[in-house]
């Protein structure tokens, strides 16, 4: 196999009109590709899964054997000798179809998946994606940098699981490198860090190697803002799944990033994902005077019996995680608070108590949602011992439908009377 390849790299999105159709981190691969050392060209085809979504019954229908014969189709007219499937929860049985499909022409592509659903050993993935022939585990820049020669070293070896971590502070921005077209109105993500070490039992975003990688540096972020500022971008959406600061070793990252925002006069919306009881005084300050920004808060639950189980916290992270939430509010920081129902020992009653609690705090938007089971996360591995019952929700992904105390549907008339009509929890 040489590097004068012909991929095309297939992905799912939820395609919003002010947003890049392709997702980011397919768009970082395709930077990748391009500026490494393959001869040869990548394309991308990225199917929307937002023209499945029936308003009238609120729910994605999709017909499964039909949108897998339509991609299938789609690869196969592109002439590629690579299909690259990036793999979501979301789109893990319409890929799966998709790639069987695909095995059955007589002159298919070489079919590689990567994605967060590639986690486990080599039999395992086997098992799960029958028609795969190479797997690329966690994060896949170098790999794409010079994939013809990686694929030739997993042929020879005979081992199909490809992983190789990129040196993250040297990668190129898309932006930068003028992939990612800007134009006024739009909503775009940049990206401080990847990785976690917190270890939220329900979390798919937890990378194999337990570590926080920084990504590129704050010269290149401030080229990164200063672009969106001159395209007059409307929202920054800023990934850091280590939220904002918490180990001296992280350089201070996002206390610095805010600086910056800042320093730059950025008048866009940035979205910040925020973990509370991390928040400092000093972070709180600039914050406050920055009527742009969004907090992103995943309180999930105030239950302490609840929080320890998910690893969220023990004792005393309640009044912790409030005390903070109650600073964010005194300033009038813009707050978007999300919750989880259908946790281990969750009660109505609990989950009750947690809306009502923050509820009386006036943030911006309170959302809750039901708990997702993903494959590879230690709640995937532990549910059934709860006594929890999951079941596929109209994208296929495992979600809890009951629970020991049976309430699971008086929780979701909470989220759902919280999502549509918030002033009547005030009652």
């Amino acid at each position: 196999m040489n590097n004068n390849l012909k991929v095309l790299l297939v992905s799912t999105n939820f395609y919003r009109p002010d947003e890049e159709r392709t997702p980011y981190g397919v768009s970082c691969l395709v930077n990748a590709f391009r500026q490494g050392k393959n001869d040869g060209s990548i394309d991308t085809f990225t199917y929307d899964l937002n023209r499945h979504f029936n308003e009238n019954l609120g729910k994605f229908c999709i017909d499964i054997d039909k949108t897998a014969e339509f991609i299938a189709e789609k690869i196969i007219e592109s002439g590629c000798d690579i299909a690259a499937f990036s793999v979501f929860a979301w789109s893990d049985e319409l890929f799966k179809k998709t790639m069987e499909i695909l095995r059955k022409y007589k002159n298919h592509p070489l079919i590689i998946m990567g994605g967060p659903m590639v986690c486990g050993d080599v039999e395992t993935l086997r098992k799960e994606y029958p028609f795969a022939e190479f797997f690329i585990e966690s994060y896949g820049e170098k790999v794409f940098s010079n994939l013809g020669e990686y694929l030739c070293c997993a042929e020879r070896s005979g081992n199909p699981l490809i992983k190789d971590l990129p040196e993250f502070e040297k990668l190129t921005s898309p932006y930068l490198s003028g992939l990612i077209p800007l134009k006024e109105g739009m909503t775009v993500r940049m990206e401080l860090r990847r990785g976690c070490l917190f270890n939220c039992s329900f979390c798919r975003h937890r990378n194999p190697e337990k570590k926080v990688f920084c990504v590129g540096c704050m010269e290149a972020h401030r080229q990164e803002l200063m672009l969106f500022k001159a395209a007059k971008v409307r929202k920054i959406n800023v990934l850091d799944p280590y939220f904002n600061d918490g180990r001296s070793d992280f350089k201070r990252i996002s206390l610095e990033f805010l600086k910056l925002v800042k320093e730059l006069k950025i008048t866009s919306e940035v979205s910040l994902q925020i973990r509370p009881e991390m928040l400092t005084d000093e972070y709180l300050d600039i914050a406050e005077a920055m009527p742009n920004l969004i907090f992103e808060i995943g309180v999930q639950s105030l239950d302490e019996k609840v929080m320890k189980e998910i690893n969220r916290g023990g004792c005393g992270t309640k009044e912790k995680v409030l005390e903070k939430l109650k600073e964010v509010a005194k300033r009038g920081i813009r707050t978007e608070i999300t919750l989880i129902y259908g946790l281990p020992y969750q009660t109505a009653e609990s989950f009750r108590n947690d809306v009502n609690s923050l509820k009386t705090l006036d943030f911006s938007k309170i959302t809750a949602f039901p708990l997702q089971i993903y494959r590879g996360t230690e709640m995937f591995d532990k549910y059934p011992g709860y006594g929890l019952k999951a079941e596929p929700n109209d994208l296929g992904i495992l979600e809890v439908c009951d629970n020991p105390t049976h309430d699971v549907d008086e929780m979701r008339k909470i989220a759902c009377l919280l999502s549509e009509y918030p002033e009547a929890m005030a009652a």
